[in-house]
């Protein structure tokens, strides 16, 4: 659906109903967008289904009203997807989603976290999908957010200049063409998902604060701000040592990202000599809790598939990941997981059929 003065789409189907999903709805909803929602778990949702809702304060004010919230993806797919879950659900939402794609449908991975793109499509083509929808991903979500209840998110800042890119068989200037205008001045277009998938910030600034605060966050009667208290600047001088490594990987192949220093620079307007300074420096980091568990995405979603593709790649390349490697391995012996065996783990030679 089109209107005269813009080519951008007027129906967005939002996949996931977390911070990010309730988000991303509310401020469509709010711009005149038409949108739909989705959630597998529709406990999480039954307010939403009832009156179709959704509050939202902070940057963004107002009471949002959306189509249709439900659990039955028939019920609200369109030929615009947003998919909002996180990175280590794109495979099952791949496989819901592989029987409604068609090459003309655009869906992008908000984010990819590393290679989320390359990974939907072989998920799709695993599937016995023949013809592939256009395809993109994001280097991070555009809201720094959270869920405050069942239908209510506060938005504490909308990012600038998130990396946005297609893979070499979608089109990215025909998906930014039909991308929201109130999504589309926060974005920035890259050539490559490769640039997208090694800009993802997540891998450093998510993994190892957790697993250095465990004792905290397991103390049932602490709560202790993320970025403010969560990481001191021992563990800012430790999380640039883990930023070098994907910067140094990345550039083994071929690709020139900016440091985590630098992103928050450009995303957020701060000032600092170091990491630690550029976090103590931006406001918007000032009311984020840490999460309440170590079993969350942070870990299940940024060492899966930030932390091993890079590590894995590293490998292959003949790039040393040892602080990574670390995490990686105290990840997989506290949560008693194997991080590795589940993450993405793909090859040179298929990277490079795709970037």
């Amino acid at each position: 659906m089109k209107d005269e003065k813009s080519n951008s789409i007027k129906r967005v189907f939002v996949c996931g109903a977390g911070h990010q999903g309730l988000s991303m709805a509310a401020h469509l909803a709010l711009n005149g967008v038409k949108v739909t929602l989705w959630n597998r778990n529709i406990d999480n949702i039954v307010k939403i289904v009832e009156n179709r809702k959704i509050y939202c304060s902070g940057v963004i004010n107002g009471t949002a009203r959306i189509e249709r919230a439900s659990d039955d993806l028939s019920e609200v797919i369109s030929d615009f997807v947003m998919v909002t879950v996180p990175s280590n659900a794109h495979r099952e939402i791949a496989q819901r989603l592989a029987p409604y794609v068609h090459k003309d449908m655009i869906i992008v991975l908000n984010p990819g976290r590393t290679f989320g793109a390359i990974d939907f499509h072989m998920t799709l083509q695993e599937c016995g999908v023949k013809e592939f929808p256009q395809i993109a991903e994001t280097q991070t979500i555009i809201y720094t957010c959270r869920k405050s209840n069942a239908d209510h998110v506060v938005i504490y800042a909308l990012k600038n200049n998130v990396r946005i890119a297609a893979l070499r068989n979608s089109n990215i200037m025909y998906i930014m063409d039909k991308m929201p205008d109130c999504l589309k001045k926060y974005l920035k277009i890259e050539n490559s998902v490769a640039v997208t998938s090694f800009s993802n910030v997540g891998m450093v600034l998510h993994c190892s604060p957790i697993m250095m605060n465990i004792g905290w966050i397991e103390t049932e009667k602490t709560d202790f701000k993320y970025y403010y208290e969560g990481i001191s600047r021992s563990i800012a001088n430790f999380l640039e040592k883990i930023d070098k490594e994907r910067v140094d990987v990345a550039k083994g192949a071929g690709v020139d990202v900016a440091s985590v220093s630098d992103w928050l620079k450009e995303t957020y307007h701060v000032v600092g000599n170091n990491l630690y300074e550029c976090i103590q420096n931006n406001l918007f980091y000032k009311e984020i809790d840490a999460p309440k568990t170590i079993h969350c995405r942070y870990i299940l979603e940024d060492v899966p598939n930030g932390l091993v593709p890079v590590e894995f790649l590293g490998e292959q390349m003949g790039i040393h990941t040892p602080n990574m490697t670390m995490i990686i391995n105290l990840a997989n012996i506290v949560l008693n997981k194997n991080f590795r065996k589940e993450g993405r783990q793909f090859s040179y030679n298929i990277l490079q059929k795709n970037f």
